[in-house]
């Protein structure tokens, strides 16, 4: 497992690749302000968001190096994301920002969010044929936990997943 890099590695490498502060910290799903009070010495930044801050970067060396493949996942992720939402008639902003690792099950905007997760990480293997790893990669979440979030779509007795999966399957053949 890699290790993660400090805020001063982290910004060095953004400097050098000319990414503006505020778009790397948009791409981690961190607050500028949580960047700068790092960089100032105000607050020492949590390792889940060094980690986070380094996964952007990570995606912008490899945008930077002109593989598109990862990025490719990525875009169809989020746009299965946003139909989830819409077919769920749920909010896409709040299930792409929702922190998955949170599990925080007893909030239920959490658990909106996660339904809808699960929803697009099996869209995205099922019907647009990406497999799990990269799904994982794009969601910033392991294979494992992707492969059991899509197991319980295909598995749930919930009738509304079930008429949205047809409906999805329908749209998708």
């Amino acid at each position: 497992m890699a290790e993660t890099a400090d805020i001063w590695t982290i910004n060095s490498k953004r400097a050098v690749m000319k990414i503006p502060v505020t778009s790397l910290c948009a791409q981690a799903g961190v607050g500028t302000t949580t960047w700068y009070e790092a960089i100032e010495g105000v607050k020492e930044a949590r390792p889940a968001t060094l980690a986070k801050l380094q996964l952007a970067l990570q995606r912008y060396r490899l945008a930077y190096a002109g593989d598109t493949g990862p990025l490719i996942v990525r875009g169809a992720y989020i746009a299965a994301l946003m139909l989830a939402a819409q077919m769920l008639k749920s909010d896409a902003k709040a299930a792409l920002f929702s922190d998955p690792a949170r599990k925080a099950t007893g909030d239920p905007a959490w658990l909106a969010a996660a339904r809808v997760r699960r929803l697009a990480f099996w869209m995205a293997n099922g019907l647009m044929g990406f497999k799990v790893s990269e799904i994982g990669r794009a969601a910033g979440l392991t294979k494992q936990a992707v492969s059991k979030a899509i197991t319980d779509v295909a598995d749930s007795t919930d009738a509304e997943m079930q008429r949205v999966c047809k409906d999805l399957e329908r749209m998708f053949s």
